[in-house]
């Protein structure tokens, strides 16, 4: 079975929509007849196009790229593209969102779960997500 190919990844976009993208890698990987462990780092660096795959190939020097786990492209890219101490001021945009008078509950949980995935709450997720109805 053919699986439709995989777009190239865009290193360009928000560190959220690079998991999505390692998400849809993992599915599209998957699809595939004959997912073979030891190809899937040769896969992904082949989805990642020509930057990502100068990128990794810089990172993972002297070691060649094709011989890095797919798992551990995944971490250096991440640790790459995943800011690290913005999560205050997103927590703070995430405190400071109101229901505008004429948007929609459903439109105003789903900017709250964006504006929360930024945020790492983890396990408090619900708890942050109740207080902002109270408010």
């Amino acid at each position: 079975m053919n699986s439709t190919p995989l777009e190239f990844l865009d290193l360009n976009c928000s560190a959220r929509d690079i998991e999505d993208y390692f998400e849809r890698f993992e599915i599209w990987w998957l699809t595939r007849s004959k997912s073979d462990e030891e190809k899937k780092s040769a896969f992904f660096l082949n989805a990642a196009g020509n930057n990502g795959y100068t990128l990794i190939k810089n990172w993972a020097y002297p070691s060649p790229p094709v011989s890095v786990p797919h798992d551990d492209l995944k971490s250096l890219l991440l640790q790459h593209v995943k800011p690290t101490n913005f999560e205050a001021s997103e927590r703070a945009k995430f405190h400071s969102m109101v229901r505008n008078p004429n948007q929609g509950i459903r439109e105003f949980i789903l900017d709250l779960l964006t504006q929360a995935a930024k945020c790492d709450f983890g396990d408090l997720l619900d708890m942050q997500l109740k207080d902002r109805f109270a408010k």
